[in-house]
């Protein structure tokens, strides 16, 4: 299972993986059951892979924090679940991957336990870790590539330029006229555009 497949609603509990997609939505199983049920077009879906936790160094993935939770796992600590007081909760987290305490609520920190919990059994972690590097190299590299030219001399930073704006108040260039069809004789009716 890979952090792409699954998905969380705002306004439901657990996660559900995805297993089909229709017209307006997705067809979802809820993890841990064999629940089937379809989302509609009003659905707030998050996919686990996009979702990221701030941190004193900056926002990290979802899957990098549960890398690190896991390695904490098999050092021998135990993680606490959703039902420990939420002081011990933020402490954990906060030691385990710098949680930037002012940004995260108390309910976001529960909420990644309870997910690490439910799916620390299906998930594939050696794929994470992998991934999670990967993804943190190519980042590095083009940071790089973007300081540096091919002869290693620094490049001058572009300039952002702004397009022109166009003026609000200005007339279409081509106002044509066209005949009226069920007027009297050729009478005709000038075409006049809608205003801005």
């Amino acid at each position: 299972m890979d952090l792409k497949d699954i998905v969380s609603i705002s306004g439901m509990s657990g996660l559900h993986k995805i297993i089909g997609k229709t017209k307006t939505g997705l067809i979802l199983e809820t993890v841990g059951t064999a629940k089937r049920f379809p989302t509609g077009i009003q659905d707030n879906v998050s996919i686990l892979d996009d979702i990221s936790m701030f941190t004193e160094d900056g926002d990290m993935k979802l899957a990098e924090v549960f890398v690190k939770l896991n390695e904490k796992e098999k050092a021998g600590e135990v993680i606490p679940d959703g039902k420990v007081d939420v002081k011990t909760q933020r402490a954990f987290v906060t030691a385990t991957i710098k949680l930037d305490n002012e940004r995260v609520y108390d309910s976001d920190v529960k909420k990644l336990l309870t997910w690490f919990h439910l799916l620390k059994g299906q998930l594939d972690f050696t794929t994470l870790k992998s991934a999670a590097a990967t993804e943190e190299t190519a980042a590095d590299a083009e940071v790089v590539k973007a300081e540096t030219s091919t002869d290693g001399e620094e490049k001058p930073k572009a300039k952002k330029v702004a397009a022109p704006k166009a003026p609000k108040n200005v007339a279409p260039k081509n106002i044509a006229s066209k005949a009226n069809s069920k007027g009297s004789g050729g009478a005709k009716t000038t075409y006049r555009p809608k205003s801005v």
